[in-house]
């Protein structure tokens, strides 16, 4: 009997062990504008697939949400959550900015800084708050060079093998509008008229797509060594004012505590992993 005991406390005891035996990381990240470049000659017209990952996380939407919300707690008419129609009947309502609202839908250009709370767990994976961040130098350094950050985040994950570890959704920057072409295209094929559609296939945005200037997926999982698989869009206008989307997709093996870069044409990125509490 003491024997048995005595066994199922060293199984409790080394699950234990092996729940906090994992370890765990913080990534930092600065994405921002690159200066157009007259001796550029790349064509980034290529059309690519929709960038798509297994178990996707969102942990930004609820931080741009947060900010919308204060923002009308604040009293900024702007984030009036009420429906258009509504606010034109009803000018001097009060209104009441509920949890539940979309205040995603408000912005043009997103904060730099998603809100989070502060945070010191290692139950799930988390973003950081905007006082957790260390790369505010480098931000005003950027600033001063004449480049623009659009993201400045980061978030804490546990240590995962590429087939478990989540990708992480990516979006920032500015609002670009629904092409004029997605409309028309619609239009016809719902007419029955696809023989006026173009030969080349076009690729067409998902029902719900928002086209912030940048979106993708971010992942990182640790084999031996971290490895960062990095998908973006990175939507920009063209002198005729047409919008295109270039691809950033880079495959990379980093190490903790090292600042790396990303570099692209129209996208740099910075960002470094730290170790958390181990």
């Amino acid at each position: 009997m003491h024997l048995v005991k005595t066994m199922i406390i060293l199984l409790a005891a080394t699950s234990a062990f092996d729940v906090h035996a994992v370890r765990w990381f913080e990534i930092e990240m600065i994405a921002f504008e690159q200066k157009a470049s007259p001796l550029l000659r790349e064509d980034f017209s290529l059309e690519h697939a929709e960038i798509k990952g297994n178990r996707k996380r969102d942990l930004l939407t609820d931080g741009y949400n947060a900010q919308g919300q204060q923002h009308c707690l604040n009293g900024d008419s702007f984030f009036d959550p009420r429906p258009l129609s509504v606010k034109l009947t009803s000018k001097n309502a009060s209104w009441l900015c509920t949890d539940s609202a979309d205040y995603m839908s408000k912005y043009d250009t997103l904060p730099l800084t998603p809100f989070a709370p502060a945070q010191e767990h290692m139950d799930n994976i988390y973003l950081l708050a905007k006082e957790q961040l260390q790369f505010d130098n480098t931000v005003s350094k950027l600033k001063r060079k004449g480049l623009k950050p659009i993201l400045h985040t980061g978030w804490r994950f546990p240590e995962q093998s590429k087939r478990r570890a989540p990708f992480i959704k990516v979006f920032a920057g500015k609002r670009f509008p629904v092409p004029v072409s997605y409309h028309i295209a619609d239009t016809v094929t719902e007419q029955g008229y696809v023989s006026l559609l173009p030969k080349k296939p076009q690729a067409m945005p998902s029902e719900h797509a928002d086209n912030w200037q940048i979106e993708g997926l971010v992942k990182i999982h640790v084999r031996h060594y971290l490895y960062v698989t990095t998908d973006l869009d990175i939507r920009y206008e063209i002198e005729t004012g047409d919008t295109q989307i270039a691809r950033m997709s880079q495959y990379t093996r980093v190490y903790s505590g090292d600042m790396h870069y990303l570099d692209h044409p129209k996208l740099g990125i910075i960002f470094q992993i730290r170790k958390y509490q181990h």
